[in-house]
């Protein structure tokens, strides 16, 4: 597990809203992966998976309707893993995401 307190700190200081989105992560030289983004800021997000991601591994984060997102994998707990967007959302792109997939709303993988 990779995990600096002080740089997981700095990422947090970003809203953050709990979302329920159904989609897929692609690592380098694999299939799509399904997965459930639980967790989004404009830095970064939270994705549940049953499957195993390298600590520091590129993936590629695509949500329904949109072009894929770049992020590195900064942590992991059990299914859970944490990212970090390479290039950070935009305030307007996030605001989008999170009214359309709030938890009770899920949006659904394509």
């Amino acid at each position: 597990m990779i995990e600096d307190r002080d740089s997981v700190h700095q990422e947090r200081a970003a809203t953050r809203s709990a979302v329920s989105i159904r989609a897929q992560v692609r690592i380098a030289g694999t299939d799509k992966l399904d997965i459930d983004v639980t967790d989004l800021s404009c830095t970064g997000f939270q994705i549940e998976t049953i499957y195993r991601i390298q600590p520091a591994a590129t993936i590629w984060l695509k949500i329904p309707g949109m072009a894929g997102l770049e992020a590195m994998v900064k942590w992991n707990r059990r299914h859970f893993y944490g990212c970090a967007f390479v290039h950070p959302l935009h305030a307007a792109v996030f605001d989008h995401i999170v009214a359309l997939a709030a938890p009770g709303r899920s949006v659904a993988a394509r």
